[in-house]
């Protein structure tokens, strides 16, 4: 098929020249002229190992009063370290309390809890799971914990809504543990008391509730999770009415393109009904009990069970309040006698950008990587080469991560430090395959980073040129304008 490829790729060289060199709205290209004698320099050396620079940055951090009962913003300043996203930045930030002259601001002894919780943003969706002992707070605190936390993220652009669990599941609103919190989007009204007094009152409702609620859904590829949020309406205040309305709701299958379209329904499977029970070890747990037709139906769709267990596992536990684990059985045989999400720590993934070759320029793609790799320019560029498999044009066929020796994110430049075997394979493309190439890194890394430029070095040296149609030393500025999509 490399063949083919080729071949279409040629049909679009002529026309991907006359686009480079004619008059659209794009980042200027430097023709390369002879420049041998010129002295061009990157504005960042060759890196040696990976890493990633921190910054500053001021960011909006939503503390309590001191009876728990407002939302207290307090605008700071605050160091995200390397390798740490804003989000998560900010989140340690607020975890920490509040600083000396922050007046009026307070916040729950939470104990140490920097570094123990799991913060996961995907689709839009950031899930919090802060330690156990946090269930030692008062309902009514526990609940200002999570909206404040809800507020600090929504401060961020890519993140709409978030989930705060507790140990790994949802605690609910109520001692009880009869209504769920569910998913939470940011809030004008700072005046969580009263708003905790609002819902507490709907556990009482005959009419039922409708909440917004996190599904997970398998990705086509990959065997990963994506998040995708609805408002589901709940005829009973109860867990079981909660159980089955999520098992229908996954039944429906995904919204979203990228996920999975053929996975088996949960109810079609179900030998007795489902229900909430306590083991012999005294745990309570969701008991599922299917039928070996789903491992059937499974292979038929591509899934593994692993993955499916996993939608099951991270849907019920984030919404089904008070449960601490499923236990499924299927044709009769223990498949988990007590899953927690813990158990799949890792599954979820998140889309990430890439760029393609398109005919007259480059093409936008989406694939899903795992959530912890989704910014993470080595990992960007790794899904970039396993384009090849797909027929589409990023990277020349044969690279592997071992071509990658390096790549340090800074500010304002990505340094990037390839192979020889990665300048040799660029050198041998055509001139326009070869732009095509460097600007589908170029644009990659820097998809959605707070840096706009690339710098290559090749076993730790910049060069003139490879097949002849950039000069490569300096930096590259992502080139918008090559975007044909």
């Amino acid at each position: 098929m490399k063949h083919v490829r080729r071949a279409a790729l040629a049909a679009g060289l002529t026309a991907l020249l006359l686009l480079l060199g004619g008059c659209v709205s794009q980042v200027s290209e430097r023709e390369l002229a002879d420049l041998s004698a010129a002295e061009i320099k990157a504005d960042v050396p060759a890196p040696t190992q990976d890493g990633e620079q921190g910054y500053t940055m001021r960011c909006t951090l939503y503390f309590l009063s001191e009876d728990g009962g407002r939302l207290i913003p307090v605008t700071r300043s605050v160091t995200v370290e390397g390798g740490k996203s804003s989000a998560q930045a900010a989140l340690d930030a607020l975890l920490a309390g509040p600083e000396a002259g922050e007046d009026g601001a307070a916040w729950p002894d939470l104990g140490t809890v920097r570094g123990e919780r799991l913060l996961e943003v995907s689709c839009g969706v950031a899930t919090v799971d802060l330690p156990a002992r946090v269930r030692t707070l008062s309902q009514e605190m526990l609940y200002a914990v999570r909206m404040a936390i809800a507020n600090t993220l929504t401060e961020f652009a890519e993140i709409s809504y978030v989930n705060v669990l507790i140990g790994g599941r949802e605690e609910g609103l109520d001692l009880g543990a009869t209504l769920p919190v569910g998913t939470i989007t940011r809030v004008d009204d700072l005046d969580v008391g009263a708003r905790y007094s609002r819902l507490h009152e709907q556990r009482l409702s005959p009419g039922g509730v409708t909440l917004l609620t996190t599904l997970y859904f398998p990705a086509a590829q990959g065997g990963l999770l994506l998040p995708e949020v609805r408002s589901i309406a709940y005829a009973q205040v109860s867990p079981i009415e909660y159980l089955y309305t999520l098992l229908e709701e996954l039944g429906k299958g995904a919204g979203l393109t990228l996920c999975a379209q053929d996975v088996p329904a949960p109810m079609d499977y179900i030998e007795e009904m489902p229900e909430i029970v306590r083991t012999e070890d005294g745990y309570l747990a969701v008991e599922l009990r299917m039928s070996d037709a789903l491992e059937t139906a499974l292979d038929a769709a591509g899934l593994t069970l692993d993955t499916y267990m996993a939608m099951l596992t991270d849907t019920l536990m984030g919404f089904v309040p008070g449960v601490e684990g499923l236990r499924v059985m299927i044709g009769g045989r223990m498949a988990a006698n007590l899953a927690t999400r813990s158990d799949f720590e890792g599954c979820v993934g998140a889309p990430a950008t890439l760029y393609v070759m398109d005919g007259t320029g480059l093409s936008r793609v989406q694939r899903v990587l795992p959530q912890a790799q989704a910014d993470d320019a080595r990992a960007r560029l790794a899904a970039l080469m396993a384009l090849e498999e797909e027929e589409l044009f990023a990277l020349p066929d044969g690279l592997t991560q071992e071509d990658i020796l390096a790549v340090h994110a800074g500010e304002e430049t990505i340094a990037v430090n390839l192979s020889g075997r990665f300048r040799d394979a660029l050198a041998a493309l055509a001139p326009a395959q070869e732009r095509a190439a460097v600007y589908a890194m170029v644009n990659t890394l820097t998809e959605g980073t707070r840096a706009s430029r690339v710098a290559f070095f090749f076993e730790g040296e910049q060069v003139q040129t490879l097949a002849g149609g950039l000069e490569m030393r300096g930096t590259f500025l992502r080139n918008p304008g090559m975007v044909v999509d």
